[in-house]
């Protein structure tokens, strides 16, 4: 039980700090683009546009990420209540799901 423990709580430091990786990169490539706003020629300013538009676009996907990752892990919680409350209806419901898909694989 305490190692499950360990390695939860090692995944969850290594996930916050790719999270915070991510971040300061997008920091950092946001503090780049202020620093070069005037002493750039006209492709390098087409080329710091498209930089500006892939740092939001990341920002986005990286809050949709993290708001899917809340999602899924409420929902993992829910289901583990659920199994923990009614096992053997559990069991029951995934044998009778996996010979339905099994059926449904082996047509011909």
């Amino acid at each position: 039980m305490a190692k499950t423990k360990v390695r939860k709580s090692s995944r969850k430091s290594a996930k916050a700090s790719i999270a915070h990786d991510v971040r300061g990169v997008i920091s950092d490539a946001e503090q780049l683009l202020q620093a070069t706003a005037g002493e750039l020629g006209e492709k390098a300013q087409m080329v710091r546009k498209e930089l500006a538009r892939s740092i939001e676009a990341a920002k986005d996907r990286f809050q949709n990420l993290d708001d899917v990752k809340e999602a899924a892990e409420e929902g993992l919680k829910e289901v583990d209540q659920v199994i923990r409350k009614h096992p053997y209806e559990s069991v029951g419901a995934a044998l009778v799901a996996g010979l339905i898909l099994g059926a449904l694989l082996n047509r011909k």
